[in-house]
């Protein structure tokens, strides 16, 4: 395999697809998408009563809806625990509940403009403008003995990394992962189709153009995303006024360690898996098996948020070492508090070495696939068959 060779079909599968009008297109379509799932819902509320749902373990109602901010319905749910709470904020059900620990009121979870608002209020002392006697004798009360502390969710994860950010960023790599490995496998099974794999093998071997197909559909897959990525940044920094609100440097740095590991295994299976199809339409059959193991790794990432502690967070932790798995539960665990670092780079090393090993593998399959038909007959140049005299095709197979 030469750098030549997987440079000229890199090259190829990059100019053929970035000049369609489609790939533009969708591309513009999705930062659009991406602009309106940060501006709509301010839009939306724009001139009406917001309704702003927050949790309450201990702590009075009348409290919390003394210190909301004008115009703003708050809708206070009481919890009898922690525990319960807690679990409907993992859950993306709640945003975050106060919690009345030791004369001390503290809030767990993302503080949006609201929250915040009521934090700032009940840190003051003059709260009884507009406020009935009693409310603001119970808040002076507690006032002078309460401190409102903003902590995370779970002990020991920073409050920069929010389960929201990680659950939306683990649906980005899922439908990456399964949209350009489903187009590497159209594209090796309409060459196959149509035989432009036969004319491609007079100057090529297989295993560079496996490899050059995945990189050059890794090159599409990654521009896209990161023109999706920087509209949607650029409309929660105009919305926020430049908080981040959990996109931390290394919440996307972990993102894209994953993702590029998830996409080299999912890809380099879809790839050989698609060789094997004798016809496009046979495509989905071909690629079932990768396809379901792609969706039992989703759907153990969504446990990781479900199921925070018992023996479904340790099987997460052991599953993060699993190939193909690796990659959604690797993300994923964030939500549990992540792994140390050291864990992350050895996990990542190993992803590596296997996805190396896989490529070997593959490598044999594409190269026994790719020019066999129904008939059973494989046609092989002498550069392909590495030496070998071509076989005579019938013509059940021309």
């Amino acid at each position: 395999m030469t750098a030549f060779q997987v440079a000229a079909v890199f090259r190829r599968e990059w100019e053929e697809r970035a000049r369609r009008a489609g790939y533009w297109v969708t591309t513009v379509i999705g930062m659009v998408v991406m602009v309106a799932l940060v501006v709509l819902p301010g839009l939306i509320t724009s001139g009406i009563h917001p309704t702003q749902t927050v949790g309450s373990v201990g702590v009075p109602r009348s409290v919390l809806v003394a210190v909301k901010p004008p115009g703003v319905h708050l809708n206070v749910q009481a919890f009898p625990s922690y525990r319960k709470a807690a679990n409907q904020v993992t859950q993306h059900n709640l945003t975050g509940f106060f919690e009345r620990v030791n004369d001390r009121l503290v809030f767990y979870g993302d503080p949006n403009g609201t929250v915040a608002a009521m934090i700032s209020a009940l840190d003051q002392k003059g709260l009884d403008q507009g406020i009935p006697a009693a409310v603001a004798a119970q808040i002076q009360r507690a006032a002078a003995t309460t401190s409102v502390k903003l902590v995370p969710l779970a002990p020991g994860i920073k409050a920069l990394v929010h389960s929201s950010a990680i659950y939306a960023l683990n649906i980005v790599m899922m439908i990456l992962v399964m949209t350009y490995g489903v187009f590497i496998g159209m594209s090796v099974a309409e060459e196959k189709e149509s035989r432009h794999a036969e004319m491609l093998m007079a100057w090529i071997t297989p295993r560079p153009l496996m490899v050059g197909k995945i990189l050059g559909f890794a090159a599409l897959a990654f521009v896209q995303l990161a023109l999706w990525a920087l509209a949607g940044f650029v409309a929660l920094a105009i919305k926020h006024q430049g908080q981040a609100f959990g996109i931390t440097p290394g919440l996307v740095g972990l993102f894209l360690l994953w993702t590029s590991l998830g996409y080299l295994e999912f890809s380099t299976a879809f790839t050989a898996l698609a060789a094997r199809a004798q016809r496009s339409a046979d495509l989905n059959q071909a690629v079932m098996p990768i396809s379901l193991v792609a969706m039992v790794g989703y759907l153990g990432s969504m446990l990781a948020s479900a199921h925070p502690s018992g023996i479904w967070a340790s099987l997460l932790h052991i599953g993060a070492f699993v190939p193909f798995l690796a990659p959604f539960l690797g993300f994923a665990l964030l939500q549990l508090g992540g792994m140390p670092w050291w864990q992350v780079a050895i996990d990542a090393l190993w992803q590596i070495v296997f996805w190396w090993l896989l490529l070997g593998f593959a490598g044999r399959l594409f190269h026994r696939h790719l020019l066999r038909f129904k008939s059973g007959r494989l046609t092989r140049s002498r550069h392909f068959g590495r030496g070998k005299p071509p076989r005579q095709a019938g013509a059940d197979a021309s």
